[in-house]
């Protein structure tokens, strides 16, 4: 008795370990490629990202400074004329 339940233990383990089909085991190696072509893409437009976003930090302490040098040299040049 207990070796057929033993039997019947392997053939439904055996059932659970056969190998997929080809057509899954393709699908499954497409899907992983794919995935791993989003984690690049991906990784790449992080990367870009942040790029422009430090950037744009650049560009906005730029344009303070700007600002400021222009607020300076329109306060020079009218005490100048109002001299």
């Amino acid at each position: 008795m207990f070796k057929k339940i033993k039997e019947i233990c392997n053939i439904n383990n055996k059932e659970k370990q056969m190998p997929t089909t080809t057509t899954e085991s393709r699908a499954v190696k497409n899907l992983r490629d794919e995935v791993k072509q989003q984690k690049e893409l991906l990784a790449n437009v992080l990367d870009r990202i942040s790029g422009l976003s430090d950037q744009v930090a650049t560009l906005k302490t730029e344009l303070n400074k700007f600002k400021i040098d222009v607020a300076g040299d329109v306060n020079y040049l009218t005490n100048r004329v109002d001299r």
